[in-house]
């Protein structure tokens, strides 16, 4: 295999790579760049902003990333993020730098520690290195502290990958201006007689390999060069990126994934899921802020952090207990490598909030692009070929609008925090408009869920259950039927219980067992939806329904042979 990725979150794995940086680094985004005012859903596949739905290392499963820059002009800057199945804890992170027409690639398995691993041979440029990557096993450090040491190594194997363009690598610079060979600069009215871009000749790949190196690759990992900050969107307005061989983001991302099991002979593929920045008269793809962050473990500021992420557990205003209560202090300290993320403002009309909220715009334009009020697949799981299915839901933007804080729980409190996407109020917790508040959510076992799931179910035949209770979860309550429980849920159907893990993936972080009765049919799922309402002012309104994706898994045996399918579910939307 050519190509594969990893990526590194804490503190102390990041340090040991020798990165410069000052304590006192504040970076930021170029305001006022994007041409784009809303994000918008692609169906074609290709955007700024991807999300993997699912990743398993579970079991003999392994999963293969392939990351496509479709534009043959420019490179893009790259963040690349796993997130874990149970409540969306950063468990790798790293940088990506597509040279123009590029592939990256990459496999995670299971380490002979039991945590997941990123193992590539590609060519393309990351930070930290390939070296590094191949070194570093997936990270424990943010998850659940409770749990075991073996509770946590299974924690890293299974989640979902949020995948963003930070900021466009052009072939040439002249000054602040001008971008050689550039079409998207020419039509931008910036076109002019230029040099070669220090940054583009650094990833671009000569006789199939890029040279990673250079002044202008390694400045990337400074906060400060001459006494001054590399990347404050403050200092001499929006023109220190671009200095540095950056320019907004352009749409142009695709990837595609494989789950195999050479073992058990199976295999599942699909494509990451596509969001662009749009003008929003036109629906066409426009240009995003640049949001580009040193890959370090320099500490942000504070007080600036909440200009840049809606992050419940790294901001501080507009985050809220279930009680309604506001955030006394922050859950995590942030470092520049948990920056930027897809809250991080990208649009022009997230620049035009006040400063700290403008990453709550953000995140409820991110999450009403993906937002659905039901899902619809097929099952089989006929026993005379040995089938299961497996449902995944993945919520990838529900991390921007609460998230569980575990050092909070105890006495009354179960470690829910919000922040308020509809202003300065805490009443998006007490059952207002929301995508996710304290009404439609609940705390089990340590992991947040969403109630309220409606599942309808039809046979083969046109024959259909007439009462709820012919569907029946495990494990769940007579209160709380069927939830999404974890930010990657797994509804194992007909399976008879998860003990053993799920039927078709062997998932077992986030799994509840679905008995529909029916052995093959289809079924259409109904999440709770918001009602629209006004944000901050500034969005028309809130789409109804949740932010859910996923992909109904089949397996089957023929004979001696297995094989699997993967299905997308079909979204009301």
């Amino acid at each position: 295999m050519k190509k594969s990725v990893l990526a590194l979150s804490i503190t102390a794995a990041v340090a040991a790579l020798g990165f410069a940086g000052g304590a006192q680094a504040m970076v930021g985004t170029l305001a006022g760049a994007a041409g784009g005012t809303d994000l918008r859903l692609n169906g074609d596949g290709i955007g700024h902003n991807l999300m993997v739905p699912y990743f398993t290392a579970q079991a003999d499963n392994m999963t293969l990333i392939n990351l496509v820059n479709t534009d043959t002009v420019r490179g893009k800057a790259v963040k690349v993020r796993f997130r874990g199945a149970s409540n969306s804890d950063d468990i790798y992170d790293f940088q990506v730098f597509l040279s123009p027409g590029d592939v990256w690639t990459a496999n995670i398995s299971k380490g002979s520690d039991g945590r997941a691993k990123l193992s590539t041979s590609d060519a393309t440029c990351t930070k930290p290195s390939k070296t590094v990557l191949n070194a570093t096993p997936f990270v424990t450090a943010r998850l659940d502290p409770d749990l075991t040491v073996d509770q946590k190594a299974t924690n890293t194997r299974e989640g979902y990958i949020e995948i963003f363009n930070m900021a466009d690598i052009p072939p040439g610079v002249a000054g602040v201006a001008a971008v050689k060979d550039d079409p998207v600069a020419t039509t931008a009215g910036i076109h002019a007689t230029a040099t070669a871009n220090p940054l583009y000749t650094a990833i671009k790949h000569v006789s199939g390999v890029a040279p990673c190196s250079g002044t202008a690759w390694t400045n990337l990992d400074l906060a400060t060069v001459g006494g001054a900050l590399q990347w404050d969107a403050g200092v001499a307005g929006p023109l220190t990126p671009r200095t540095n061989g950056l320019l907004p983001p352009t749409t142009g991302l695709m990837a595609n994934w494989t789950i195999i099991n050479v073992v058990g002979a199976a295999a599942w593929s699909g494509a990451a899921v596509a969001v662009q920045s749009v003008v929003t008269a036109t629906g066409v793809a426009s240009t995003g802020n640049v949001v580009y962050w040193p890959q370090t473990a320099d500490p942000v500021v504070a007080a600036a952090l909440d200009d840049y992420t809606a992050d419940p557990l790294l901001r501080l205003p507009n985050v809220f207990d279930a009680a309604g209560g506001a955030s006394a202090g922050r859950a995590v300290t942030a470092a520049n490598y948990d920056l930027p993320d897809p809250s991080t403002p990208y649009t022009a009309f997230a620049n035009a909030a006040a400063l700290n909220e403008r990453p709550l715009v953000q995140a409820a334009s991110l999450t009403g692009s993906i937002a659905a009020t039901s899902a619809t697949n097929e099952f089989l799981t006929d026993t005379s070929i040995s089938a299961s299915t497996d449902w995944v839901f993945s919520m990838p933007t529900r991390r921007y609008s609460m998230a569980l804080d575990y050092a909070s729980i105890g006495g009354g409190d179960d470690g829910r925090r919000f922040s308020s996407l509809f202003g300065a109020h805490s009443a998006v917790t007490l059952g207002t408009t929301a995508f996710f508040n304290a009404t439609n959510t609940l705390v089990t076992s340590r992991q947040i869920c969403v109630k309220g799931i409606t599942p309808t179910v039809w046979n083969r035949e046109e024959g259909t259950l007439t009462s709820a209770t012919d569907v029946v979860v495990s494990p769940s309550t007579p209160a709380d039927p069927l939830s999404f429980c974890g930010e990657a849920s797994v509804l194992s159907i007909n399976n008879g219980g998860v003990s053993a893990g799920s039927g078709a993936l062997k998932a077992s972080v986030a799994l509840k067992d679905l008995d529909v009765t029916y052995r093959d049919g289809w079924m259409k799922l109904t999440t709770p939806a918001a009602t629209p309402a006004t944000l901050l002012a500034l969005v028309p309104a809130v789409v109804p329904g949740l932010p859910v994706l996923g992909f109904s898994f089949t397996r089957a045996w023929a004979g001696a042979n297995s094989f699997g399918a993967a299905y997308p579910h079909r979204f009301g939307r």
